[in-house]
């Protein structure tokens, strides 16, 4: 498999999880701050993989 597909793969999984995480945690706990930053990392993971791809 690519590896760019696998960036936008990862990617997208890990931005729903986090987001999916950020939606059933209380906003004060650290699971919170946690889900946030999975989904952040989902984020770059997707901006990396369809970047990667992208010809200057």
């Amino acid at each position: 498999m690519e590896r760019f597909v696998l960036f936008i793969v990862a990617g997208g999984l890990a931005l729903v999880a986090g987001l999916w995480g950020g939606q059933i945690a209380d906003p004060a706990s650290q699971a919170w701050l946690g889900s946030v930053a999975v989904a952040v990392v989902g984020v770059l993971a997707l901006a990396v993989g369809i970047n990667s791809q992208i010809e200057y």
